[in-house]
């Protein structure tokens, strides 16, 4: 059944984007009557189509469980190079991450160019995401953010964790403590600095004896989380 995003307009009324209903009117030839389905405001409905001059809206006929996770994880990523990115946007998204915050730490290879240009691609490869695991929201791709602000938005946090390849005692499942916001932090493929570990505040871990890339350590310590908090 086809899945989009939409705005609540009314108690039994949601109102699709210009783009999902480019989608549903003219690639996959919806017509008014089809049975859909849509997200607005975190939440899950089973709707009828409708067309009002070649908008599409969605009238609910029933709402359903949400498959999202309990635990709000959100990712602050070193911004790695190339498109690796991409990789990370798409499959924590599939996860369940809540949001993606890039970060410039000292070791960062790549530096982003043309920021708000890249911020629009991920934000759409997220929705795209989003809709192809039917999850009820859309994790935001932010701005990226540098080192020294990271201190601040992490305090915002129930509890804050880095992986860090030079923690040898403390674990991901040691420091878990069921909390439902969690922030999660990982460096660029230069790894982080003694520094920024220190400076950051957040509670070092290690996900075992192995290094990852940065584009494997977060979907990794993810899915972690989700299992250890049984959030699935």
């Amino acid at each position: 059944m086809p899945k989009f995003f939409g705005e609540r307009i009314a108690p039994d009324l949601i109102s699709l984007s210009q783009e999902d209903s480019h989608h549903a009117l003219r690639v996959l030839r919806l017509r008014p009557g089809d049975t859909i389905r849509v997200s607005a405001q975190g939440l899950h409905f089973n709707a009828r189509l409708e067309v009002d001059d070649q908008q599409a809206r969605a009238r609910i006929l029933n709402e359903f469980a949400s498959n999202d996770a309990r635990t709000r994880i959100t990712l602050y990523q070193g911004w790695p190079k190339g498109d690796k990115l991409v990789q990370i946007v798409r499959q924590t998204t599939e996860l369940g991450v809540a949001a993606i915050v890039p970060v410039l730490f000292a070791r960062c290879v790549a530096r982003p160019d043309q920021a708000g240009k890249r911020l629009e691609r991920l934000n759409k490869i997220a929705r795209e995401a989003a809709m192809q695991s039917e999850r009820t929201i859309i994790p935001p791709v932010l701005a990226p953010i540098t080192a020294m602000e990271l201190s601040a938005r992490l305090q915002k946090h129930a509890l804050a964790l880095v992986l860090y390849e030079n923690e040898r005692q403390q674990t991901l499942a040691s420091a878990l403590k069921g909390q439902a916001d969690l922030a999660l932090v990982i460096g660029p493929e230069g790894g982080l600095t003694a520094g920024e570990v220190a400076e950051m505040g957040a509670q070092p871990v290690t996900l075992g004896p192995r290094i990852l890339r940065t584009e494997t350590a977060g979907i990794a310590a993810i899915a972690m989380t989700f299992a250890l908090n049984r959030d699935f």
